[in-house]
């Protein structure tokens, strides 16, 4: 039985202010005792720190970041790497990667700034690999895929490897050229996947020291736009969501020989924003609705990986950006509410409760966490 729920801004914050000390306390049951860490860029040029312990978000440090489109944590736990989403570095036409050292209480410093190859303007996303020694830079503006080899526990990035993208689709506002947006690796840690929104195709890329190349394109249906992507824990499954037509696709994935099989299900239910996975692999989470203001939770049934919806929360009038799931949370970046929703998640099947506006943030970007 699928369950709606519908909130807006005015409303949603009179609910958690009069909430009282037992509703909030029924609403934690559950939530890991452990201390977290969050860091969520902020279109103000800015990234926040937070300090987390259970439903309580303490605001520890801001510190100055170039328009921080995607945070992701080193392994080594003692890195945050900041993309800045600018058109122009150092007077060069080329976007750029930040990184700040972790101290043991979480607080950022910054360490060094990168310049992306010639002509990587707009930088969307960049992925670590799982041994921490190289990432891959997605390139929306720029058209490219930049390798980046992480030196000296991974706090000097340097780029060893471009790949350099051509084609387009047939809608004439969005795809006059290639415009990578994501880029993941895969369990074998040897392969990235990519997605191109521009050229309608999902690609496989094979990563070594100092290069990238291409193992496979999957053309996607014309007019697409693939953007999003998450991989199933065990692998096998890859989910896209189709920014353009709105369309959320699942497909085969042989991870031993780094081929996408076949699409295994399509949807057409304006589905075409982020997207994260519980991490029990039994519930998928996406973005959706004519602004992105629609949450949806579908329930994945294995094999063969088919999708069915049977939850979906309404957040009017802004759009979703940013998501990030935990084994009891997930947490969604919105434009409508300034900051950080926070659902509690269950821990079997992903199903969702809340939520709660968990932190304010101006014109919130991205997100990153930590547990300490």
């Amino acid at each position: 039985m699928k369950q709606r729920s519908s909130l807006n801004r005015r409303h949603f914050l009179r609910i958690v202010g009069t909430a009282s000390l037992a509703l909030r306390t029924s609403m934690a049951r559950g939530l890991p005792s452990s201390p977290h860490l969050a860091y969520v860029g902020s279109g103000h040029d800015e990234i926040h720190v937070f300090q987390v312990d259970g439903l309580n978000w303490a605001l520890k440090q801001i510190v100055a970041c170039k328009v921080p489109a995607s945070l992701t944590v080193h392994p080594n736990r003692r890195t945050l790497y900041a993309i800045n989403q600018v058109a122009d570095h150092q007077h060069l036409p080329t976007g750029s990667v930040e990184t700040f050292t972790l101290a043991p209480d979480g607080t950022l410093t910054a360490f060094s700034k990168t310049s992306l190859s010639l002509s990587a303007t707009l930088p969307r996303h960049l992925t670590l690999s799982p041994d921490g020694k190289s990432a891959v830079v997605a390139i929306h503006g720029g058209g490219a895929y930049n390798l980046l080899s992480l030196l000296e526990g991974g706090q000097c990035p340097q780029v060893a490897g471009i790949l350099k993208e051509t084609g387009c689709g047939p809608d004439a506002l969005h795809q006059l050229s290639a415009h990578p947006s994501m880029a993941l690796f895969d369990t074998t840690h040897g392969r990235v996947l990519t997605s191109d929104t521009g050229s309608d195709q999902i690609s496989v890329l094979a990563v070594s020291e100092t290069s990238l190349t291409v193992h496979q394109r999957f053309a996607t249906d014309a007019g697409s736009g693939p953007a999003h992507l998450v991989l199933h824990p065990k692998g096998d499954i890859l989910f896209v969501a189709n920014q353009l037509n709105r369309s959320l696709c699942s497909y085969k994935y042989d991870p031993e020989h780094g081929r996408i099989l076949h699409c295994i299900q399509r949807i057409a239910e304006d589905t075409g924003g982020p997207l994260a996975l519980h991490p029990s692999g039994r519930a998928l989470y996406t973005i959706g609705g004519r602004e992105d203001d629609v949450l949806q939770v579908w329930h994945i049934d294995r094999p063969p990986g088919i999708l069915n919806r049977f939850q979906s929360w309404h957040l009017h009038s802004g759009r979703s950006v940013a998501m990030t799931a935990e084994r009891d949370t997930l947490h969604v970046v919105s434009e409508t509410f300034d900051g950080v929703l926070r659902f509690t998640a269950d821990p079997a099947d992903g199903r969702l409760s809340g939520p709660i506006l968990a932190a304010e943030v101006p014109e919130p970007l991205s997100i990153a966490t930590l547990s300490m």
